[in-house]
């Protein structure tokens, strides 16, 4: 089996909650344990498919795509991993509109699941730290709503934001907002990139329904993320991220 084909097959069954929830189908999770207890009584067939594709899943996954200076881990109301990714989906998405006029971009720290390690960065932990099938899109935004969107980020010590941003609350109430060194002008509009999980009321975002245009790349999250790293590489680069100190919450 191919590359292409194998990442399709991944992304089929990796999908399949979704697809149920859209035709109406209800499901409920639990914790089951993975111990020896599943070697038993095994499915000949399922067994010989796994057989079939595991070796070159396994080479995929282990496939080194990057080098990480540091550790980048997940934690509020800013770390490296948030930092990261943040930064990483702003650089993408002005890349994909070929204009660069991308103000800010957002994810959620509810969704980074895992830590990267310094060192070798292996497609596996992209596909532990973003899981799930978020899409990039990218948003036309009123001033006002931006504003209000950071207003509840401060009643709640933060949430992912790249670098363009720099926010300071005190008390859970907000007191000051830059968007690329500017206050927040409530008249102006803001083009913002973030995921439709957000876009569709995930995590509380309510305020992103206020955007005036939408633009659906249809990008997978955990995409963008592999390109941005790939890029790095072929240009030489290490993945290094920093504390910026852009989110301030005393």
């Amino acid at each position: 089996m191919n590359r292409n084909c194998l990442i399709l097959v991944i992304l089929f069954f990796t999908s399949i909650p979704s697809l149920l929830s859209a035709q109406g189908f209800t499901h409920k999770a639990e914790m089951v344990r993975m111990d020896s207890t599943w070697d038993k009584n095994n499915n000949p067939e399922i067994a010989r498919i796994i057989g079939e594709y595991k070796p070159e899943m396994d080479r995929l996954m282990q496939e080194v795509i990057g080098f990480s200076e540091f550790e980048m881990s997940s934690g509020r109301p800013e770390s490296l991993l948030s930092n990261f990714a943040a930064d990483a989906l702003l650089d993408e998405a002005r890349n994909l509109t070929g204009k660069g006029d991308v103000d800010l971009a957002l994810t959620n720290f509810g969704g980074l699941r895992a830590t990267i390690p310094a060192g070798d960065i292996k497609r596996y932990h992209i596909f532990a730290t973003f899981p799930f099938e978020n899409s990039l899109v990218i948003l036309d935004m009123p001033g006002k709503s931006v504003r209000e969107m950071f207003e509840s980020f401060a009643s709640r010590r933060g949430e992912a934001f790249s670098h363009t941003v720099k926010m300071v609350a005190r008390d859970k109430v907000l007191t000051s907002l830059l968007i690329n060194g500017e206050p927040v002008d409530d008249n102006k509009i803001y083009r913002l990139a973030t995921i439709d999980f957000l876009l569709d009321g995930g995590d509380s975002m309510r305020m992103l329904k206020d955007a005036v245009a939408t633009e659906y790349t249809g990008v997978v999250l955990r995409d963008i993320m592999i390109s941005y790293i790939e890029k790095q590489t072929k240009a030489g680069k290490k993945i290094a991220t920093y504390i910026t100190n852009r989110a301030v919450i005393e």
